[in-house]
């Protein structure tokens, strides 16, 4: 699996671990350290499906300090579900199939953030009996979260599309821009 960058010319601001100085902040919410990685963003950026494996939409969420958020799950040699948060709007909905380079949502400043970036992290999950999903480390210190760094590429999702195929995904984003 390789996970691209999901915003066009932006940057790392805050990686899995956290700076020294934001340990107090973390550990104040029960965290070891930051759990994701923030990207800056400018408000209403689209912001892309970065996985080369396909996945479906979970949910959208709004958690209980106002931010907006996209759960997308894929099945390749583990179950994750990949995280994006303090989102503007969603471009997708519960049950959406996704690939890789689509329009899933707009960049904010949503819920608990200091400025507008995206915060990307995913969770492994386990399959329970009734075939509903469950965080598999939810005590790990950072409720869940795994180190991404090794699925990472430092490349814009839509560059890594051959041109024909990032054409067809700009303009269906435009779509769904339209119907917003």
């Amino acid at each position: 699996m390789k996970i691209y960058k999901a915003l066009a010319n932006s940057m790392l601001g805050q990686p899995y671990d956290c700076f020294p100085w934001m340990k107090e902040f973390y550990a104040n919410l029960g965290m070891s350290n930051h759990g994701g990685y923030d990207w800056g963003a400018t408000t209403g950026q689209v912001v892309w499906y970065d996985c080369d494996v396909p996945g479906y939409v979970l949910n959208t969420e709004v958690d209980n300090c106002g931010g907006l958020g996209i759960n997308i799950i894929t099945e390749d040699d583990r179950i994750l579900k990949h995280r994006y948060w303090h989102l503007k709007s969603f471009l997708v909905k519960a049950g959406d199939k996704v690939s890789m380079g689509d329009a899933i949502g707009l960049a904010d400043n949503t819920g608990a953030s200091t400025g507008t970036h995206l915060h990307r992290d995913a969770k492994e999950m386990i399959k329970n009996s009734n075939s509903s999903l469950s965080v598999k480390n939810i005590d790990n210190g950072t409720f869940g979260t795994i180190r991404l760094d090794d699925y990472m590429v430092n490349e814009f999702v839509l560059d890594a599309l051959p041109s024909s195929e990032r054409i067809r995904k700009q303009i269906l984003m435009l779509i769904k821009f339209i119907k917003v």
